[in-house]
């Protein structure tokens, strides 16, 4: 395993799910403010955040950017270490439901500790 090899891939991968990310999902709700994707509507309602009391577009790109290096990151590593398709799956889905549960749980408390404090 060469890792520049692996770096390269890395910066590919997060460049084009990003650029994905950005055509399909950050336009849309840059042109229309209702417009919010799953994730973080998702954390707004679990966590209580006012959408008035913060920047969703900040908030938006925040979790566009993070869910693409997690996913960047996860894709990589199981393209090096799996040849199985159904393992690399299984693998990937879990590793993937399980990191965004951590990581969209610490964006929301702190959202929502920035929303108590505008009060």
């Amino acid at each position: 395993m060469d890792i520049t090899k692996v770096l390269i891939e890395l910066v590919i991968t997060f460049i084009v799910v990003y650029l994905f990310y950005y055509i399909f999902i950050i336009r849309k709700c840059k042109k229309n403010k209702k417009v919010v994707p799953i994730e973080v509507s998702l954390i707004l309602s679990i966590y209580n955040i006012d959408t008035s009391k913060i920047n969703l577009y900040e908030m938006i790109k925040v979790v566009s950017l993070i869910t693409t290096i997690i996913l960047s990151i996860i894709i990589t590593i199981i393209s090096e270490f799996f040849d199985s398709t159904i393992i690399l799956l299984i693998f990937g889905t879990l590793t993937s439901v399980l990191v965004a549960i951590i990581i969209y749980r610490m964006i929301g408390r702190y959202y929502e500790k920035k929303s108590i404090e505008k009060k």
